[in-house]
């Protein structure tokens, strides 16, 4: 019996708990806390330590087919299971879960526009969760996941970039924010990949002042992508043949500041 609180017995309310525990396990590794399961999965229902856990109107058998078809990789189901849940417990404590479980289950999915949404939602109902950097992660990562090679349009990596930034800055200290640097590396990469490109494809058409622009750009944006020293070497032989006199030099030069289409600042989330 637990002393001096008037609760329920251990037998009572510990199967529950632990059903709880098994239906967080893939959150509580995830969306993380710095504490032991039980503690977390009583922050994340707002309870007291010494406090059973409340299940009162929760669909604990809903809740269990959802897991189940998420672990057997049948996200489409679970993702339909999960949206059960939310809309038919609106108020109990997994509804929760269920937020956020949406939102992995239709990312699984590769439904990341709608996995986007869903962990949007979260973010706005449960604002003080310990998962919204999880969250917020997986919201970049929505975007991160469509990006496509450099010959091809950039706008996910580009905000994938601005979502993942924001985690970073708002948690710093998050295990996210730290894979969240990796992936903004990464995304910012793929951004040099594709200036370049087109900086070599206006430098084969022997239109020099777009291409030179372009690397100029890797150059003061992109400084620690792999394509730093080849733009510096377009750079090298675009100069040699001004000085050998092969070409003319008709206001080839770097404007006084280097706009790129792709710059951060200048693209807007479509969400």
């Amino acid at each position: 019996m637990i002393h001096q609180s008037g609760l329920r017995s251990k037998s009572t309310w510990w199967p529950k708990l632990c059903l709880a525990l098994i239906l967080l396990a893939s959150v509580s590794l995830t969306a993380g806390c710095g504490s032991s399961p039980v503690k977390y999965v009583k922050n994340l229902f707002g309870i007291g330590s010494n406090d059973p856990m409340p299940m009162g109107d929760i669909s604990v058998d809903l809740a269990s087919r959802a897991q189940e078809r998420m672990e057997a990789g049948d996200y489409k189901e679970a993702a339909k299971l999960w949206q059960q849940l939310r809309d038919q417990y609106p108020y109990s404590n997994l509804a929760l879960l269920a937020d956020l479980k949406l939102g992995d289950a239709l990312y699984n999915d590769r439904k990341y526009i709608e996995a986007f949404a869903a962990y949007k939602t979260f973010n706005e109902r449960h604002p003080d969760s310990d998962a919204i950097p999880y969250s917020l992660y997986q919201q970049g990562m929505c975007y991160y996941s469509q990006m496509m090679g450099v010959d091809r349009d950039q706008t996910p990596s580009v905000v994938a970039i601005q979502y993942l930034a924001n985690l970073v800055e708002t948690y710093p200290d998050s295990k996210y924010a730290t894979m969240a640097r990796a992936r903004i590396t990464e995304a910012q990469n793929n951004l040099a990949g594709h200036e370049f490109y087109v900086g070599e494809f206006y430098y084969k058409r022997k239109d020099y002042r777009a291409a030179i622009n372009r690397f100029v750009g890797i150059i003061t944006y992109y400084p620690d992508s792999g394509y730093h020293q080849r733009a510096y070497n377009y750079i090298a032989e675009y100069r040699d043949l001004l000085a050998r006199g092969e070409i003319k030099d008709e206001g080839n030069q770097r404007p006084s500041e280097f706009n790129s289409p792709f710059t951060i600042q200048d693209v807007q989330s479509p969400i």
